[in-house]
């Protein structure tokens, strides 16, 4: 699908708006649907953002460039063409969004009255259903506490994982503490794990902005986007698909180039042992879909698609490299 010139020149113009730190809610809802009027939009947003990465980055702002479609190409020319500095949180392959905010820093104080309930799983998963018409996912072996408050929804997700379908109510922020953390949501849909020192964010549905701990800067989000971290350590972000964020819940993991290490840590959660790697296994990088089950199956579909082998010669459940002859 090629987007003509108008269309390509409009989507400058939000990708130029929506760099700046101030731009409100109001604005990154119209943005929102503005991408679902016309497939091509995308199309032309996208573009335009490969072509910013291609010009590079300079701090100085700039107008909108003179904006060239041709050969299914988007060219940028004229002095307004300078490079520019493009912001952490913009990534490209944004896609549709709805109204929301995500922010991840400090935890509030509560306030308001409400009842406190406390959630646990083990080993199967449990649905809780918010009186506001909120849904909860728990993952197994997770702790989740919930207030509901008169001004405020509040959610302690102490360990575990857990995925969120937020009613939107502005005048009732919906609140989440999950260790150091914090997430305030006005109404959408994601995926929060936080487990040991591992911690992500997916968006299903919406638009999320993501403080991490450790001074890493604010990352804005939007649906088919994620940001995971571990312990204060750098904060990253990548394109998934929306409809995997949360497999869990339909009973696979779904992985596309990741590190074993970071697999087998997702697979310990279901296992009666921890799955361990030796260093050369964890760097082997994994792609596709692990049907969730009892051990033996888990790690029979891992030696089956990657070059890895059970250690039989450790007591513990551990992966090595297979050796090559």
């Amino acid at each position: 699908m090629t987007p003509t010139r108008e269309q390509i020149a409009e989507a400058s113009r939000w990708h130029i708006r929506l760099q700046d730190e101030a731009a409100s809610d109001a604005e990154w809802n119209a943005f929102s649907d503005w991408l679902e009027e016309d497939p091509a939009h995308r199309h032309a947003y996208d573009r335009v953002e490969e072509a910013w990465i291609v010009m590079g980055s300079t701090p100085e702002p700039v107008a909108v460039p003179e904006i060239v479609a041709a050969n299914d190409e988007v060219v940028l020319r004229g002095p307004e063409a300078r490079r520019r500095r493009r912001p952490a949180w913009l990534v490209p392959g944004v896609a549709a969004a709805a109204a929301a905010v995500l922010t991840i820093g400090l935890w509030p104080s509560l306030s308001g009255q409400g009842g406190l309930q406390t959630y646990q799983t083990t080993t199967a998963p449990m649905t809780v259903a918010l009186k506001d018409g909120t849904h909860i996912y728990l993952n197994r072996d997770t702790d989740l506490t919930v207030r509901m408050g008169r001004d405020r929804r509040s959610v302690t997700l102490g360990d575990g994982e857990a995925a969120f379908d937020v009613t939107h109510d502005p005048s009732k922020p919906f609140e989440i503490r999950a260790g150091a953390r914090s997430v305030r949501v006005l109404g959408t849909a994601f995926n929060v794990l936080n487990h040991e020192d591992r911690f992500a964010v997916g968006v299903e549905r919406g638009v999320v902005a993501v403080t991490p701990a450790g001074g890493s800067p604010t990352v804005r989000l939007v649906a088919g986007q994620s940001v995971a971290q571990t312990g204060t350590g750098p904060a990253t972000t990548r394109r998934v698909n929306p409809g995997q964020i949360s497999g869990w819940r339909r009973g696979v993991l779904v992985y596309e180039d990741r590190p074993l290490s970071e697999v087998a840590a997702d697979i310990s959660r279901y296992t009666v042992h921890p799955l361990l790697v030796t260093p050369d296994a964890g760097a082997v990088r994994f792609t596709g879909t692990l049907r969730l089950g009892d051990e033996a199956a888990m790690i029979g579909q891992l030696t089956s698609f990657l070059p890895v082998e059970r250690d039989t010669t450790s007591p513990e459940l551990r992966l090595r490299k297979r050796a090559t002859h």
